[in-house]
């Protein structure tokens, strides 16, 4: 569920066109960030870049209103601290899962927002 709250700050900081402008660049962002998570699990892959999108993500997300989003990336981040290949591949999933529709559902949100 977005957090309504940043994103009305959002759209009340830059306004509304820009606030859209803005999301419209964290899903591209956030779009090739879960590329990578994709082509992990498919693949396999350098386990630090894996971190580094997770932790971007994580970031993003809790920045443009998905906070869910933002702590799904924050486990797979935190899993990718710790280690444990089983782990990664199972928060990787779940960040496959979640983050999309998260991101989608924000932008969404925002749409609305600058329609009222």
């Amino acid at each position: 569920m977005p957090d309504m709250e940043i994103i009305r700050q959002l759209a009340h900081d830059v306004g509304a066109d820009t606030a859209l402008k803005l999301m419209a660049i964290f899903k591209d962002d956030a779009d090739k960030r879960v590329q990578v998570i994709r082509e992990y699990l498919e693949e396999g892959g350098d386990l630090q870049d894996l971190r580094i999108q997770a932790h971007s993500l994580k970031g993003l997300c809790r920045t443009y209103g998905a906070p869910r989003a933002g702590d799904v990336a924050m486990a797979l981040q935190d899993a990718c601290d710790a280690g444990d290949a089983v782990d990664i591949q199972a928060k990787a999933q779940v960040a496959l899962d979640v983050i999309p529709g998260e991101v989608d559902a924000a932008i969404e949100a925002a749409q609305g927002l600058a329609a009222e």
